[in-house]
């Protein structure tokens, strides 16, 4: 994975995310964001939970590298698109709520480790697809290394989540 793929990916989620808000604030709403509140309850359990779910949210786009989808044509296509549409859902949806209730931010200091996890296996994508000399990416390795690393980036964004969101 390149260092300039991940940054790509992350500045999308941060493009969609102020576009959200953007639309927001001017009256769009992409989804009908209720108030912010903590809903968590602060246990191991939760945490666990909680990256695990978004585990799978966020890796499939690595098992789409390993299928070797990039250097399919036209299967590539289609890749590029659900994980463009990945980026750009999550990023409207966060922007969108933080557009109509500003005080969300309070609850999101979890937020730039999520956008970096999601971002690492698009970078992934991006880097497969065109392969650079020296660069692992698509090996059964590389791909198992990056996926821990994402788990390991999600578990410490569900901690914080967990444990660290005010309780109102």
């Amino acid at each position: 994975m390149t260092a300039r793929a991940l940054t790509v990916s992350y500045a999308a989620l941060w493009a969609a995310t102020g576009a959200g808000a953007a639309l927001a604030l001017a009256g769009i709403h992409i989804i009908a964001a209720p108030a912010p509140r903590d809903a968590l309850e602060p246990t191991l359990g939760t945490a666990v939970g909680l990256g695990a779910h978004n585990a799978l949210v966020v890796l499939w786009p690595l098992a789409l590298v390993l299928l070797g989808w990039p250097a399919l044509i036209g299967v590539r296509r289609v890749g590029d698109g659900l994980i463009a549409a990945q980026l750009l859902a999550h990023g409207l949806f966060v922007g969108t709520a933080l557009g109509q209730h500003p005080d969300t931010w309070r609850y999101l200091p979890h937020l730039p480790l999520e956008w970096l996890a999601i971002a690492t296996p698009t970078a992934a994508w991006l880097t497969a697809r065109t392969p650079h000399p020296g660069c692992p990416i698509g090996t059964s390795l590389a791909v198992l290394r990056l996926a821990a690393a994402c788990v390991a980036v999600l578990l410490g964004a569900a901690a914080i989540e967990t444990y660290l969101v005010p309780v109102t």
